[in-house]
């Protein structure tokens, strides 16, 4: 089996100093507001930023659109999540489980 949306999520979760999660889950808002960080996006006005606003703000950040405005607000697809990952050097490998606590 290859690499799954699980797998480049928590890729991209390790990469911005996050917990990895054992269940497959969209990024919270914390998430996304360390990928935004990491990112150097600096548009984001407030700690209280939507979700929607920052996934805009990402996929304008790693070249998938280049209007804001235009960018879709939903959760992010798996070519998405690649492009993501590649723009923050992490390089997802199938399996990508957190380290067991004890």
């Amino acid at each position: 089996m290859g690499v799954t949306k699980h797998d480049i999520r928590n890729g991209i979760r390790g990469g911005v100093g996050r917990f990895k999660r054992d269940v497959t889950a969209p990024f919270t808002k914390e998430e996304l507001g360390a990928l935004c960080a990491t990112l150097d996006i600096t548009t984001t006005e407030t700690p209280t930023e939507s979700t929607q606003k920052m996934r805009q703000q990402i996929r304008v950040a790693v070249g998938l659109t280049e209007d804001i405005d235009a960018a879709d607000e939903g959760n992010f697809s798996k070519d998405e999540l690649e492009v993501i990952a590649a723009a923050i050097g992490v390089d997802p490998v199938a399996g990508d489980e957190p380290d067991p606590l004890f």
